[in-house]
């Protein structure tokens, strides 16, 4: 309970009930609040530069798109174009934490450009690959380096993009993600009409320009380094042994397996669903379609309120929630009733994740950004390999129990966030000297 000043009247005192203050948010919701124009526009260069390179990447994310397609017109069978593709997950999943390395120890911007440079190189031999053996090698090589950057990108806005206008950053990242990824495979699909070397050489030269936008306007020099007292206080633990030593973050990573396995079964076995119900592939895809739409018009506006609410609990909130809209999932047939659940869990979505995006800074020291970034992406990576397979399975087995069981894991994640309290740090300036934030973003 907090102490209470006795010179208080007791119809002053705060009850013990009252949440203690979001960390993310300085004030609490005024009346004369900041535009959310405004907000943007006061946003780093340096995060502008971050999404603008962002949308590039997703909007030329044609491998992962047409990699199964373009194998199986070689004449490979579906299982071996699967494998291939199972591949790239494992390569994204290395990436992950090879990456939060190279962020921390060369710096962002050389981690970013290392990864779209060695990314567009491997992506435009694939068409040149002899054999399913050497494809799928390559593939493989293409994952590690396409996710290299994002423990950098992540690091970096965390770097450049004040406490308070963080989860707003993150809001505005996936705006951009969304964005990217629902307009770029319709370009994909008319250069695979032509051939599906356009494709990959399309999905080369984004990688390729994204990299040049990152040497030339992305802040460089040496990341942050360890203080000796925080060292001495550590026991010597450096690297990701820091970061897998941290037991509160432990448990956000494992909410975030959670989120992911549940929040997967939307291109997993809701499909599945749609089609035992006597739908067609046009219901799944204006399903999909109704899903980027609510986060396009909500997420941005939402993070003005959940910004400045207690993380955890909004996390906890929002996969409670997409546990709910899953679970139900599995309860109705009929098209408004499952456009009703795509609503429930696609609300929950924009309720949860940049809230989440932003979380980690709360955990990590400067110098490991980069590391704490990487555990973030390997858990996301880690449930999205679980959730296609092991839901699969369950759908298989039985299709009630598959949902239900979404239901249950999505509670199992707002349980591990709601426990995982990060320290108390003392308040750090948003832009190391190594990495100086840019110059805001000009008005439009």
């Amino acid at each position: 309970m907090p102490a209470v000043s006795s010179s208080l009247r007791p119809d002053q005192r705060v009850p013990w009930w009252t949440p203690p203050h979001p960390p993310f948010g300085k004030e609490p919701p005024m009346a004369g609040e900041e535009p959310l124009r405004r907000r943007l526009r006061n946003l780093p260069g340096s995060a502008w530069v971050i999404f603008s390179g962002m949308f590039l990447i997703k909007f030329g994310n044609f491998l992962n798109v047409f990699l199964v397609l373009f194998l199986v017109a070689r004449g490979f069978s579906a299982f071996q174009a699967g494998v291939a593709l199972g591949v790239v997950g494992v390569g994204a999943f290395v990436g992950n934490a090879v990456g939060g390395s190279v962020a921390d120890r060369f710096g962002r911007r050389t981690a970013i450009a290392v990864s779209m440079f060695g990314s567009s190189a491997a992506t435009a031999l694939v068409p040149l690959a002899d054999g399913l053996l050497a494809t799928t090698a390559l593939v493989g090589v293409v994952g590690v380096f396409a996710q290299l950057y994002r423990p950098a990108a992540g690091a970096l806005l965390v770097d450049v993009v004040p406490e308070e206008q963080r989860v707003t950053a993150f809001a505005v990242l996936r705006l951009a993600i969304n964005v990217g990824m629902a307009v770029g495979p319709l370009v994909g699909g008319l250069l695979s009409g032509a051939s599906y070397t356009y494709v990959f050489l399309g999905d080369a030269l984004f990688s390729f320009a994204f990299g040049v936008l990152a040497l030339c306007t992305l802040p460089g020099g040496r990341p942050p380094v360890q203080d000796p007292a925080e060292a001495a206080a550590e026991g010597g633990r450096g690297g990701y042994r820091a970061v897998f030593a941290d037991r509160p973050y432990l448990l956000f990573l494992g909410s975030m397996v959670a989120a992911t396995f549940v929040y997967g079964q939307s291109t997993a076995t809701l499909p599945l669903h749609v089609t035992d119900a006597g739908f067609d592939n046009k219901v799944y895809g204006l399903l999909l379609g109704l899903n980027a739409l609510i986060c396009v018009l909500i997420e941005l506006p939402l993070t003005r309120h959940t910004e400045r609410r207690t993380p955890r609990r909004v996390i906890a909130a929002g996969l409670l929630l997409l546990g709910l809209g899953m679970a139900l999932t599995g309860a109705v047939q009929a098209v408004w009733l499952l456009a009703l659940t795509v609503v429930v869990w696609t609300v929950a979505e924009t309720i949860y994740t940049p809230i989440a995006n932003a979380y980690p800074a709360e955990f990590s020291p400067a110098h490991l950004r980069g590391r704490y970034q990487g555990a973030e992406g390997i858990a996301h990576t880690l449930g999205g390999a679980l959730g296609p397979a092991v839901g699969g399975l369950l759908y298989g087995i039985s299709a009630p129990l598959h949902w239900v069981v979404c239901g249950a894991v999505a509670a199992l994640g707002a349980g591990l966030a709601l426990a995982a309290v990060p320290p108390a740090r003392a308040p750090k300036s948003a832009a190391p000297a190594a990495e100086p934030a840019a110059e805001p973003a000009p008005a439009a």
